[in-house]
């Protein structure tokens, strides 16, 4: 098993609580693991034997002015050569995890919502209030899981993110309108990407269900293709 790098980072999040808690969970899955709070960084050390963990939160900033105040700290515009470094990792064998916020990062690069099969759509996606969450495993999910086919959690539910034909859902979440796509599976290139939408603080992803979950999608990422 390679080395996990966890890209932890942004805005309105915990992700000093929650990047420790999914190395934890990397590590139960016999990765090494280091975190990282600059995406120059990560790409500096990042190889194809390596799994990138994508938890964090920069995008443009840009579709509301509620976030104006913020925007010289936090808004960011990934340059192309960088998405052309993400794309070519997963592309060429390497592998991914975009955790929660991370399907709303460099909304400037199509290519990246490309990698994921999917992602927050502005206009379209969008979450209910921080509250309980139902998730249910579909069959693929409970496969791959050792957790419980359903669980409760504490959590933001993202809806609409419109995961691809080649995805494979493994996990739903019910806030209150109706079961939507969290969790998926999918190859890009010869390398192989997983999306857990879930996991907006450590309450989700202490849960022994939700952990459960994130573990299998770690194993998968680590078998040999």
């Amino acid at each position: 098993m390679g080395q996990a790098i966890i890209y932890s980072d942004g805005y309105s999040h915990p992700f000093a609580e929650t990047s420790p808690l999914l190395a934890d969970l990397a590590r139960g899955r016999g990765w090494s693991v280091a975190i990282e709070a600059s995406l120059d960084a990560v790409l500096e050390r990042l190889n194809v034997r390596d799994l990138l963990i994508v938890n964090a939160l920069r995008w443009s900033m840009t579709q509301h002015e509620k976030y104006a105040a913020d925007r010289p700290q936090w808004a960011v515009a990934l340059p192309d050569a960088q998405m052309r470094r993400l794309d070519d990792h997963v592309r060429l064998g390497g592998t991914l995890l975009v955790m929660h916020t991370g399907t709303i990062c460099w909304d400037n690069q199509p290519g990246w919502a490309a990698i994921m099969g999917g992602g927050w759509r502005w206009g379209v996606s969008h979450h209910p209030p921080l509250g309980t969450v139902r998730v249910a495993l579909t069959g693929a999910g409970r496969a791959m899981s050792n957790g419980p086919a359903q669980f409760d959690i504490v959590d933001e539910a993202y809806h609409h993110l419109s995961p691809a034909a080649d995805c494979e859902i493994l996990a739903t979440a019910d806030a209150g309108e109706g079961p939507q796509p969290v969790a998926w599976i999918r190859r890009h290139g010869t390398g192989r990407v997983g999306v857990d939408a879930l996991g907006h603080d450590g309450r989700s992803l202490r849960d022994p269900g939700h952990g459960a979950l994130i573990g299998s999608m770690l194993g998968w990422l680590g078998e040999e293709t």
